[in-house]
């Protein structure tokens, strides 16, 4: 059974290059794998809800994380496992120790209800069997089922349990969780919510995962090295992040920060199938915001070049 305490900081939810018929463009992301490392963040998390993992093929996503693998400069690696059936996903976490993956991040099954006793029952299966560790990953907006405090509380005492991610937006639960696993050694915290990088390290989170370190990597850098030092520039850097990510909230995820990462040249807008890119309009639209916040910010992006 392997352990791994994971880096307190900001981390990238990797979006996936894909090329303009759908498949996975291994040059853009090598090019965007660089530009997050050089932005700063302390980790890299490919083939999650902003890398799409659920629309690729097995075959696809551990192609993606072989070779962010090969590129992350010894960053940790944590790698997104969509689940419906539990044989299948702990054959591709075994996969993923054959790669050399530093975790694996895996949301519970989202089309059956479950009951806490099954999510604790599932999770403790999964942690059992898997050569690397995993980190939980609540996102009941896409799931349907919001991972427990108290269920999270008794899986962070698992040796093969190293973190969560918490996508919900709900600060109060974000709390909970932090007073909850306080006592549990070798367990992160992270959120998933771009908008409340401040609020979430002041409640005592370790960092993001964010989708927003793929376009503007080094902001989610400063603001959390800013917390303990200026709160105030902190703060005013949350602003522009916010508005940053107002801008690509746009058209089915992650298509608005695929069109973002597109003004830059580092991906084509191109979602994985079924998803399609956003419409002329609404790319015009993002392009105009980007520049307006580039504009009145210009230490903030160069997405509007």
């Amino acid at each position: 059974m392997v352990t791994s305490t994971l880096p307190r900081g900001a981390m990238v939810a990797l979006v996936t290059p894909t090329t303009a018929d759908g498949g996975t463009d291994l040059p853009a992301l090598d090019g965007l794998v660089r530009h997050v490392v050089a932005g700063g963040v302390v980790g890299i998390s490919p083939c999650g809800s902003t890398g799409e993992g659920a629309r690729l093929t097995g075959r696809a996503r551990l192609e993606v994380t072989a070779r962010v693998r090969e590129l992350a400069a010894g960053l940790p690696v944590i790698a997104g496992v969509p689940m419906l059936a539990l044989p299948e996903a702990v054959q591709e976490l075994r996969q993923l120790g054959s790669l050399g993956a530093t975790a694996a991040l895996v949301a519970p099954p989202g089309y059956f209800p479950m009951t806490d006793a099954e999510i604790e029952g599932l999770y403790r299966r999964l942690a059992d069997a898997s050569p690397v560790p995993l980190v939980l990953y609540n996102i009941p907006a896409f799931t349907r089922i919001p991972l427990p405090v108290p269920v999270v509380a008794r899986l962070a005492a698992h040796d093969n349990i190293v973190g969560l991610k918490d996508s919900s937006r709900d600060l109060e639960y974000l709390q909970a969780l932090v007073a909850a696993t306080a006592e549990a050694d070798n367990f992160r915290l992270y959120t998933g919510t771009d908008t409340m990088l401040v609020a979430s390290a002041l409640a005592g989170a370790d960092g993001p995962i964010a989708a927003s370190a793929n376009l503007v990597p080094e902001l989610a850098v400063q603001i959390l090295d800013l917390v303990s030092t200026d709160l105030p520039r902190a703060i005013e850097l949350q602003r522009r992040l916010t508005d940053i990510v107002g801008a690509c909230r746009k058209g089915t995820p992650p298509s608005g920060w695929k069109a973002a990462l597109s003004t830059l040249g580092l991906c084509l807008p191109t979602p994985v199938p079924p998803a399609l890119p956003l419409a002329a309009d609404a790319m015009d639209q993002l392009r105009r915001e980007l520049a307006a916040i580039s504009t009145m910010n210009p230490a903030t992006t160069g997405a509007a070049s």
